[in-house]
């Protein structure tokens, strides 16, 4: 049997796992099958299991792939040479960038961790928490000086503007993404900078 290439190989999972996250927005993923995975992609169920054994292989393999990229996104805009609201913007405008490439994703990631057994939920919750420190330390850089305990609950409040966004928000609209993330980066700084010790 001739060996699968590493670049075939990472091109059909990205294929089965962009087939699975469709299914699994439009029918949950509790009610998901993997012959339904399977049928969406056009594959058999043997090839299927050659890429994810189990239904929770894929779902962890499709939200790791995805909380790594969203947080390597981040942690490159706070890297930026620039000052603290300026990097404020360049976050938010990868954030949503990222998540609405992979909307389907994001919106799993955002409820269907729960579903996987706590091994695999714990290197997911990890990323999670990974980007909501790098948030809150940018928060800290853009208004320092505020009690220590309100830089969290900020930050929960500026990823959940960000993630419900990218449930209603269409590329296609009146509003294009660049005037969309700086309407949030406005409207969140306008409120966060008024805030003082």
């Amino acid at each position: 049997m001739p060996r699968v290439r590493s670049d075939d190989y990472q091109t059909k999972s990205h294929a089965i796992m962009d087939c699975a996250a469709a299914l699994f927005a439009k029918e949950g993923y509790p009610s998901a099958k993997m012959q339904d995975v399977a049928k969406a992609c056009g594959a058999t169920k043997s090839m299927l299991y050659h890429y994810f054994p189990t239904k929770d292989d894929l779902l962890f393999a499709m939200l790791m792939e995805h909380l790594e990229r969203v947080v390597s996104s981040v942690e490159d805009a706070i890297a930026l040479q620039a000052p603290p609201h300026d990097k404020l913007l360049a976050m938010v405008q990868v954030y949503t960038q990222k998540s609405a490439q992979s909307r389907r994703r994001h919106m799993i990631a955002m409820q269907d961790v729960k579903y996987l057994p706590r091994a695999k939920q714990a290197p997911l919750i990890e990323l999670q928490r990974k980007l909501t420190d790098l948030i809150a330390g940018l928060l800290r850089e853009v208004n320092s000086g505020l009690p220590d305990e309100v830089y969290k609950p900020y930050t929960m409040m500026l990823i959940g503007l960000l993630n419900w966004t990218d449930m209603w928000y269409r590329p296609s609209g009146a509003m294009k993404s660049q005037e969309l993330c700086d309407r949030i980066s406005r409207l969140f700084l306008k409120g966060f900078m008024a805030e003082n010790a």
